[in-house]
Formats: C-alpha cells, sequence, structure tokens
C-alpha cells in the first residue's frame, strides 16, 4: 500500500521536502462518511500536489520505478529477545539510520512491514530514465549497506525495476493505493531468498544490465562508497511467480 498518511509522517519525521509533507490535511474521513464526498475528497486533496500525482494515484496510469526491499538481517532469530518497548526502540533507531539514508537519494517510503522496508525510485515522487532511478536506489542501498554492516541494524537489501500501478483502494481506506504489478510480486520473492548484508537483484534485467555497465568500467572502486564490491550469480529455487534463472548478489570486500 502507497499509504498517503505514512508518507506524510515519515517527510514530516526526517525533513523531507515533499508535496506530500508539507501538506497539513490530507483526508478529513472523521468528518464525515459520505461516500460522494469521500470519493470527491482524493482528487481534491491529490489535485494540490499537482498533476503529476493524480495522474499516477487518481488515474492509475502506468510508472516504471526501482523497488527496494529493505529489511534487518535474520531480525526474528538474533533478536528474539526483544521485547515491547525494547522492539520499539530498536526499530526507531533503525528508522533513525535507513529513512534518512532513503530520502537522501530521492527514494520515498511506501510500505513498512514488519521489519522490512519497501521503498520506490520513480514516479510520481521523482523523474529519471532506467539508469537514472536504478543508479539513485543503488547509491542507497550501497549506503545502507555499508553504514550497517557488523552492526545491530545488519540490513540486506533486494532491488527491482519495473512496470506497477497504483490502484485506489475502495474498501474505505481513502488515503491508501495498492501497487500492483509482477515486478512488486517478484521483489516479496527475491526477498525471501536474499543474501544478509548484499544487495540482491534478478539477471536478465535492467538491473542487472546497469551492474554490468558499472563493473565494465576501469575501475572497481565504487565512487559513493569508496569500497570494492564483488558480485556473484546463483541458480534460482523453485519460486511461484518468478520467472527467472538466476539470481545475483554484490557485497562489500576488505576496505580498499
Amino acid at each position: 500500500m502507497a499509504n498517503l498518511k505514512l508518507i506524510k509522517y515519515f517527510n514530516q519525521q526526517y525533513s523531507k521536502q515533499s508535496p506530500i509533507g508539507a501538506e497539513t490535511k490530507l483526508f478529513a474521513l472523521n468528518e464525515s462518511f459520505d461516500s460522494d464526498r469521500i470519493q470527491k475528497s482524493l482528487p481534491d486533496s491529490l489535485a494540490k500536489f499537482g498533476t503529476d500525482y493524480t495522474k499516477y494515484f487518481d488515474l492509475g496510469l502506468e510508472a516504471d520505478v526501482t523497488l527496494l526491499f529493505i529489511d534487518v538481517c535474520d531480525f526474528s532469530t538474533r533478536l528474539s529477545h526483544l521485547e515491547g518497548e525494547a522492539i520499539a526502540d530498536f526499530f526507531h533507531a533503525y528508522y533513525d539510520i535507513v529513512i534518512p539514508i532513503i530520502y537522501r537519494y530521492g527514494g520515498e517510503i511506501d510500505k513498512i512491514i514488519g521489519d522490512g522496508i519497501i521503498c520506490v525510485f520513480g514516479a510520481p515522487y521523482i523523474d529519471g530514465d532506467a539508469e537514472d532511478l536504478i543508479n539513485k536506489a543503488n547509491n542507497c542501498a550501497k549506503v545502507i549497506i555499508q553504514t550497517t554492516k557488523e552492526t545491530e541494524f545488519s540490513s540486506k537489501v533486494a532491488m527491482h525495476f519495473g512496470a506497477i500501478n497504483y490502484f485506489k483502494n475502495k474498501s474505505g481506506l481513502y488515503t491508501e493505493f495498492t501497487m500492483i504489478g509482477k515486478p512488486l510480486t517478484e521483489l516479496f520473492r527475491l526477498e525471501s531468498i536474499s543474501f544478509n548484508d548484499r544487495i540482491n537483484y534478478y539477471s536478465g534485467t535492467k538491473v542487472k544490465d546497469y551492474y554490468e555497465m558499472l563493473t565494465s568500467k576501469s575501475t572497481r572502486t565504487d565512487a559513493i562508497s569508496g569500497k570494492h564490491w564483488k558480485h556473484g550469480q546463483y541458480k534460482m529455487p523453485e519460486l511461484k511467480g518468478v520467472d527467472f534463472a538466476f539470481y545475483n548478489s554484490i557485497r562489500l570486500e576488505k576496505d580498499s
């Protein structure tokens, strides 16, 4: 779900400049449950953000985006001793590290699922072609891996690129939009087999093309992290809804 209230909260909490974060009032659902008024409130509110938001959220225009699924390595087993406030404190500290990095590179938080964060690089939040959006996501993912590695917040990242749609939820939660499309299903499947402390992606995709372009350059040192990254390829296990034969990962090598 692209929850506009969640996006607004994180935008304001971490001082991200965006039309949603700057908006002071999204939807006053508690004022009236008249279905006509609620339906009208959605396009009216989105119109304040501009036509880019309206055409993707309200009209359902297809968007090419890069998706990241970021989550804590082995959270359920490694940190199973945490309870109650300790869990809340852990995630507040985790968000304080990871979310500013996502925002630094132009990403937007789409959903929080347990210890995982799904973020989007693309319309309607930022413009760019496939290479530009993948590059922003790559830089973001590398900084997250490097920053959290060998800490209690060590993370893994699944990255994918493709066409999605934002579909308006008719159930009454009019601040939520379902992000639909095969790339999202494939992202969830990829996360389930992702290696810890690595960026993981499918072979035969634009993400793979991007990394092949990077590795063809003369230097192996990454310009953003200043580190060496080692690439590996692995045979895909059988996963429902996934047609790829191989997937890849990159991990930090020793300091350059």
